[in-house]
């Protein structure tokens, strides 16, 4: 009988040992990055705003796309697969015509979550 406990203990052990560790493995390494867009004037949120998201991973070769809009609250979120550097557009076009915009950049490490603040200019472009 304790023959029998002891290999059952040593069975739950070795697979809790092993669950663990490769488990580990599975660890979100994405970066999450909030885009909070303000007017310049009032510095208050806007929703809305048309968010693009351009990017180079630092370890591979090719080029990332994202694009979205803002909401009530003027925050676009996403994620990305890091480490990043990101170029930010925000875009908010205007009823009467013309557009207002906001530029940045961020830089997303491993596991980060990060907010971002773009500010849209107050001068209308056409």
């Amino acid at each position: 009988m304790k023959k029998k406990i002891a290999s059952f203990s040593a069975l739950l052990f070795f697979s809790v040992l092993t669950f663990t560790l490769f488990s580990a493995c599975d660890s979100d390494t994405n970066s999450y990055l909030d885009v909070l867009v303000l007017d310049e004037l009032t510095r208050k949120p806007v929703s809305g705003v048309n968010v693009e998201l351009y990017s180079r991973n630092c370890d591979v070769s090719d080029y990332n796309y994202q694009k979205g809009v803002t909401g009530a609250d003027g925050i676009f979120s996403t994620y990305y697969i890091a480490p990043a550097i990101l170029s930010v557009k925000c875009i908010y076009p205007l009823a009467e015509g013309g557009y207002r915009q906001g530029m940045g950049t961020v830089r997303l490490l491993e596991g980060q979550t990060k907010t971002a603040e773009i500010t849209l200019e107050s001068s209308i472009r056409y």
